[in-house]
């Protein structure tokens, strides 16, 4: 009987250290959701910080594609009156002033490089601001990685072959996303840009992370431009078939139209794409994590597993010993 009691009492002994083992394992867990979850939240915050950013540029873009549209529509319109037009015939027939062709054709021209000027500057300095907050996200991610919590050692006692295996998961995950933000073809996103040439070019310049910025401003320029190219060339096409003013209000209908459908696709690409960019970066940065991701769902049900059989064995032993005592009592 003393023999069994001894025996119980050192299984209990046992069970207690198991206990105090667990315990740590489970605060490693829960530190490693809580790690996962801030990893998951700061890309979520910076999406929205990046998104935003986009907004303001393609608010900026159309604030400056509005400006020198209606200046030239003003112009438009004070220059196709009877009498602007009867002028200029008369001017262009007796001296070497521009005819009414001429004028629209310097009118469309000036449009055109008012239209680079300004939106040019604007794409300078709002790309500028959202490549920042992008190489931000990858940044702040990196950084959270190498400062991960470690509370379950690799020398435990009990559970040393767990620690180090999440030990070798993390390490590889560290090693993995180094490799990502280096890779240019991760920042690149040629599914999203028809013209890879552009891509391709530009990203021949710099390298990893580096590049975004590079990528930003070409992919930008080449949607803003390629829309404004398009917008010039149907209103010069409607200009040339101007001869008087009769036309006058087709004209200016016309060229309304046009300006409109130049704003909407302004407005809807430069603001679809460059969101949509930012989005699949993030999902290519929990991508990272798919490892991690299934170590803690194992971990879960093991842990999970583990308690149940310890508080089963604790609950047998406790009756076990209770037993002992009333025998011995008797």
């Amino acid at each position: 009987l003393l023999k069994l009691r001894n025996n119980v009492e050192t299984s209990l002994n046992i069970h207690e250290r198991i206990d105090e083992g667990l315990e740590l394992r489970k605060a490693q867990y829960a530190a490693d959701v809580e790690f996962r979850k801030d990893i998951h939240d700061t890309l979520e915050k910076q999406e929205v910080k990046s998104l935003k950013q986009v907004d303001v540029l393609v608010e900026n873009l159309l604030a400056g594609y509005d400006r020198i549209t209606r200046q030239k529509e003003d112009e438009l319109s004070s220059g196709l009156s009877f009498f602007s037009l009867l002028r200029r015939t008369f001017a262009s027939i007796f001296s070497k002033k521009a005819g009414a062709k001429d004028w629209l054709e310097n009118l469309a021209k000036d449009m055109e490089s008012g239209l680079n000027e300004e939106l040019k500057a604007k794409l300078n300095s709002g790309v500028m601001d959202l490549a920042d907050s992008i190489q931000q996200m990858a940044k702040i991610i990196d950084l959270k990685i190498r400062s991960s919590r470690t509370i379950l050692k690799d020398d435990h006692e009990l559970f040393s072959d767990i620690a180090e295996k999440r030990n070798n998961v993390l390490k590889e995950l560290q090693e993995q996303f180094s490799r990502f933000v280096s890779r240019t073809e991760n920042f690149t996103d040629e599914s999203l840009f028809p013209d890879k040439s552009v891509i391709s070019t530009t990203a021949a310049t710099g390298s990893g992370l580096a590049v975004v910025g590079l990528v930003l401003a070409a992919v930008a320029q080449g949607m803003v431009f390629d829309i404004t190219g398009g917008i010039l060339t149907a209103i010069g096409l409607l200009f040339a078939g101007i001869s008087s003013s009769a036309k006058r209000k087709k004209i200016l209908a016309g060229f309304k139209t046009e300006v409109g459908k130049g704003r909407n696709r302004l407005e809807e690409e430069v603001s679809t794409n460059l969101k949509a960019y930012i989005s699949n970066l993030k999902v290519k940065i929990e991508g990272n994590f798919e490892k991690f991701d299934l170590l803690l769902e194992k971990e879960e049900e093991q842990i999970a597993r583990l308690e149940q059989m310890h508080d089963s064995i604790r609950k047998r032993l406790e009756a076990i010993a209770a037993s002992l005592g009333r025998e011995e009592e008797e």
